[in-house]
């Protein structure tokens, strides 16, 4: 039955939800695809039949290219069984999500302005930080009831800084209902750390409150008459298993103790409207431990895509510094860091391939067998041959590499450089 005099929201699984108004039903970025980033991340809880739970929609939002926001499987078998929806995605450029579209043979509609159907609005504000690595977005959508008008905003996985919460706020004006991030996913601080060092757990925690304050600054800056912390909900799998517990990753109850305006909805369907504000169904208490820990028994064989991609005898024949030393041209001419900074990568041959990505910098690789010697400021990288011949190839891609924990980093001294990092976003063929 159709929603009326309001817009409802459904919530599914991680960022997937629905959102409907009187005149049209959209589905919000659903991942149901197990082992994306390249193997390692998994559902919690599973959902069993996605796709008859979620049932036919008119459209279909795409907040960004990664692989539990964008699942192009799911998409294909939900086309299968419902037919073809229009799916809609922001306008960037360079638009990374068009080219990744275009590949797995589904289109897009890129929202430049507002996007219409009868009394509903449509407007999609892409990130915008000036850096070729932007990739999210957020979307509002607006229906004009016979009193009011309706808001709902899905934040997604932005970051925001002043500008970007000004131009969303200057989009939505009132808000209802404001989705958006509670926690982080990412690397840090699990692959920062030995399992063993004391700093591992306190790193975690201090993780978890960072991402409480990001979510503090943005909802008392939107004043939503609800806000629901949602997304970045997965587990690791295979040899990742033992991280875990050092992931730094809250359950979205946690928000229910600081924020009296949150509502944590059920897993599979729990929905709220924009007239009556009473959630149908919410959860309140934390994720059994017992069932966690049950899961991750389920995933603990899984393989990594590049377990399959080769076997570890192969090793030897990859031209990796070869590879390395094209891949590093590449990088060099996109990169945005104005000091040097140092990526060495650990090889098979036990010595380090050091490269800075400095762009004022000469284009080169240089090697070290001795750590001692490794210059700083640094991050010293150690990924597995087969999965790196992958990543410089551009068979896997750093980003999906680093959210998804699969290269261990130690940085010298600790502190992050964010343009440095993203160097590697382009160090590939």
């Amino acid at each position: 039955m159709a929603v009326e005099n309001a817009i409802k929201v459904t919530y599914i699984y991680s960022a997937c939800i629905i959102t409907e108004t009187p005149d049209l039903k959209v589905l919000h970025d659903p991942w149901f695809t197990e082992g994306v980033y390249d193997g390692s991340w998994f559902h919690f809880p599973k959902v069993d039949d996605p796709l008859a739970l979620i049932g036919d929609v008119d459209a279909i939002y795409i907040s960004h290219i990664h692989p539990d926001h964008y699942d192009p499987e799911f998409l294909k078998a939900y086309f299968a069984r419902y037919g073809e929806k229009e799916i809609l995605i922001a306008d960037h450029n360079p638009n990374h999500l068009v080219g990744k579209m275009r590949g797995d043979g589904l289109s897009a509609t890129i929202v430049k302005d507002h996007w219409r159907k009868g009394d509903t609005e449509i407007q999609i504000i892409p990130q915008d930080t000036g850096s070729d690595s932007n990739i999210d977005s957020a979307i509002v959508l607006k229906w004009q009831g016979e009193h009011r008008t309706h808001c709902v905003v899905n934040a997604n996985d932005v970051i925001f800084n002043a500008r970007m919460r000004d131009r969303l706020k200057a989009a939505a004006g009132n808000i209802d209902i404001l989705l958006c991030g509670y926690t982080g996913a990412g690397p840090f601080p699990q692959t920062y750390f030995d399992v063993e060092d004391p700093g591992l757990v306190p790193a975690a925690e201090a993780k978890k409150e960072r991402f409480f304050d990001r979510y503090r600054t943005l909802t008392n800056y939107m004043q939503a008459t609800v806000n629901i912390p949602f997304a970045g909900k997965y587990l690791l799998g295979g040899a990742l298993t033992p991280l875990n517990a050092y992931r730094g990753v809250a359950d979205p109850v946690e928000v229910l103790a600081f924020d009296s305006k949150a509502v944590v909805l059920a897993d599979q369907g729990g929905s709220i409207d924009t007239e009556h504000f009473k959630p149908s169904a919410q959860r309140t208490e934390a994720y059994d431990s017992d069932a966690i820990n049950q899961r991750i028994g389920e995933i603990r064989n899984a393989e990594m895509d590049y377990e399959r991609l080769m076997s570890a005898d192969e090793i030897h024949q990859l031209p990796l510094k070869r590879l390395l030393f094209m891949a590093n041209r590449n990088a060099h001419a996109r990169s945005e860091c104005t000091t040097d900074y140092y990526f060495c990568i650990h090889l098979p041959s036990n010595e380090y391939a050091v490269v800075n990505a400095n762009q004022s910098a000469q284009p080169r690789v240089s090697y070290c067998a001795d750590k001692a010697q490794l210059p700083e400021p640094r991050s010293e990288l150690y990924v597995d041959p087969r999965y790196l011949f992958g990543l410089l190839t551009h068979i896997y891609h750093w980003n999906n590499a680093e959210v998804g924990s699969q290269y261990q980093t130690r940085r010298v001294p600790e502190a992050h450089n964010r343009r440095a990092q993203k160097y590697l976003n382009f160090f590939t063929l």
